[in-house]
Parts: structure tokens; sequence; C-alpha cells
């Protein structure tokens, strides 16, 4: 899109007469509705390129049980192709009900855990140039402290861009293997 408006502005510059008429007008359409293009499509990039990928913060021996806040069909099957035996889902979650016989769900309170780890999910949280980070974290289920780290970000690039929103698209999306937590706690230590 940038490229296409660039094209337009050119052919409509040349009907002023006077070089610095030219470039002053070309300056101002072309750098008004792109003027934060560079800067945040970078800052986009270097996290894409930075906090993307599973960050793991402390060693985390294999397990066979994690506790889960709230219990999703897709992120379920996800635990069972892992090898998670014990799956205890500590928020309220109607949706598990189906699954207790299986006997890998388990409906407790967080405090009676008996899983080492849980998985929790943080979204939507805002930074600066229009990006929204969404974090699966790896958490010591005593503590919460977060051993792990695994981020998607979302540029809604320019201000225009994020005005008419969905018709103009987004600035990017970025994310890693979305499972690569859940088999950081399968994965044995080397």
């Amino acid at each position: 899109m940038a490229a296409v408006w660039v094209l337009i502005v050119a052919v409509i510059v040349r009907f002023i007469p006077n070089w610095w008429g030219r470039i002053v007008l070309f300056g101002v359409l072309v750098g008004i509705p792109f003027w934060e293009l560079p800067y945040g499509y970078y800052n986009f990039q270097k996290l894409c390129r930075e906090e993307a990928k599973l960050q793991i913060f402390e060693e985390i021996p294999p397990q066979d049980s994690v506790c889960i806040e709230h219990f999703d069909l897709g992120f379920y099957a996800s635990l069972v192709k892992a090898g998670i035996s014990r799956i205890e889902v500590t928020g309220r979650s109607d949706n598990a009900k189906n699954y207790l016989a299986s006997g890998r769900v388990f409906l407790i309170p967080r405090k009676q855990a008996e899983s080492s780890y849980c998985i929790a999910f943080k979204s939507n949280i805002s930074l600066p140039w229009r990006m929204l980070r969404h974090d699966t974290l790896i958490e010591r289920a005593g503590d919460r402290h977060v051993v792990a780290r695994q981020s998607s970000f979302r540029w809604a690039g320019m201000w225009w861009q994020q005005q008419a929103s969905p018709v103009l698209g987004l600035g990017g999306v970025c994310s890693d293997e979305q499972n690569s937590p859940v088999f950081a706690l399968r994965k044995k230590a080397s």
C-alpha cells in the first residue's frame, strides 16, 4: 500500500513547476501517513526476533502433571499428545466436566494443586506503537514465579490502518510453535 501511495504522490507532484515545491509536497504527502512505518515496523520485528520464541528462565524437570486455569479442548489435546497424564483445572471450567471420567482431568482449587507447574495465559498486553502481546507462561504452582514464557505479537500498523481496521488489515502478526511450552514441561534434562 505504501508503494502504491508513493507512486500516486509522484504523479501528483509532477504538476508542481518548482523543484522545491515538489520535494516539500512529496515529503508531506508521504511523510504524514507513513511517518511511523519505519520505527513501528522495526520495533515489531525486533520483538518477534527476540521474544516470540520460548524463553526458559530456569531449568524445568520433566513433568507428568500440570495445572491450568481454564479448560480448552484444543489445549487439552495438546497436553495429552505431549504425554501429560494429570491435568488439574483450577478455574471455573464447565466444559471440563465431560472429561473427568478420563482419569486425566481434575477440577481442584489452585492451592490444592499437586502439580509443580501451571500453564497460564495473559492476553492483550498493550505495548507502545499499537502492539499487543499475548503470553503463554509456565509458572511454579506454589508462588506463581514465571519460569518460562512464549509470546506472540500483533501490530495494528499505522494510525490510519488501525482506524480503518479490519478493512486495511494489520501491520503484522508473529508467533512461534504454539505447543513449545507444553513440550518444555515434558522434555528430559540433558
